[in-house]
């Protein structure tokens, strides 16, 4: 558990840096069109060994996914009121999907993944379906595209992960179980993605945009309170059956998923709602990971 906690604050660290990378040396903006065969890649190695239990299907599975979708869409309508562009990221900040290592986390803490699992399955298939709609609808720029422009590439990009996974595990076991013990190395393609992603901001901001440094604190700021949003109220909708497995599903989120859809239908600027996200998740992950291992070594 000490290992696993190690390799937990290592990769907080290593994802400071590859913000801070970002923002120093913003080279990877020629890069952004990686971005999403790197989540690709990242959906291929998760769903590898997804696997589903009927018996563990809840009511507050499908609370989460519609808290998800109702607290992005208020959010946004209630600060577009205000600024528009600060709006527009916290809806692609809140609007994330459980992230492709909540299973992993959970299983760490010694909880019911098989919960955990459902609700990335749910979670994710449902929203990117829906986001091609919602986009057209909420943003500004809805009448530059059309729902047909947005479901298409995210049907691509989540089906052919699914499927080669699927295919590799029934017809190449052998393949598959190498595979498989490669999962935790998806990690450094989230890397890759945060570094691509900081750096299309930053030179969007230094060199194209009027932005200035509020906006940047503003989003931060708003990604923080996201984070911790997010994870209370999971504890919430879980009860205490599954109250640290429904705030994994709710507060650990798949930003990989949303930055890819930022930068490719909103902006550069609503790519940083997740990058701050991550970061800050992580931060506290770590920090419940060392809790989960001090109160273990008490016990024993």
């Amino acid at each position: 558990m000490l290992a696993k906690n190690n390799f937990s604050y290592m990769k907080t660290v290593l994802l400071l840096l590859s913000i801070l990378a970002g923002v120093l040396l913003p080279y990877g903006s020629e890069y952004t069109f990686l971005i999403r065969y790197f989540l690709m890649l990242m959906l291929f190695f998760s769903f590898l060994d997804v696997r589903v239990e009927k018996e563990i299907i809840r009511f507050s599975h499908f609370t989460i996914l519609l808290s998800i979708i109702f607290f992005s869409v208020a959010a946004f309508l209630l600060i577009s009121l205000f600024n528009e562009v600060l709006a527009q990221t916290v809806f692609i900040t809140a609007i994330a999907p459980t992230a492709i290592a909540a299973p992993v986390i959970i299983s760490l803490k010694k909880k019911n993944v098989a919960y955990v699992t459902f609700s990335l399955l749910l979670n994710n298939i449902t929203i990117a379906l829906l986001l091609p709609f919602l986009l057209p609808l909420l943003m500004k720029n809805g009448t530059d595209i059309s729902v047909k422009d947005i479901l298409v590439p995210v049907i691509v990009t989540l089906s052919v992960p699914l499927a080669a996974a699927q295919l590799i595990k029934y017809f190449t076991p052998r393949i598959w179980k190498a595979l498989v013990e490669w999962k935790d190395s998806s990690f450094y393609i989230l890397i890759f993605n945060i570094y691509i992603a900081t750096s299309d901001a930053s030179h969007y901001i230094q060199y194209e945009s009027g932005s200035k440094i509020q906006i940047i604190v503003l989003i931060a700021l708003s990604s923080a309170f996201l984070c911790a949003f997010f994870f209370l109220t999971g504890m919430i909708i879980g009860g205490k059956e599954f109250s640290a497995e429904a705030s994994q599903s709710l507060g650990q989120k798949n930003n990989a998923f949303t930055i890819w859809i930022s930068l490719s239908f909103v902006g550069p600027i609503a790519a940083l709602g997740p990058v701050f996200y991550v970061l800050f998740q992580n931060f506290y992950i770590s920090w419940e990971l060392y809790k989960h291992h001090i109160v273990n070594s008490k016990l024993e």
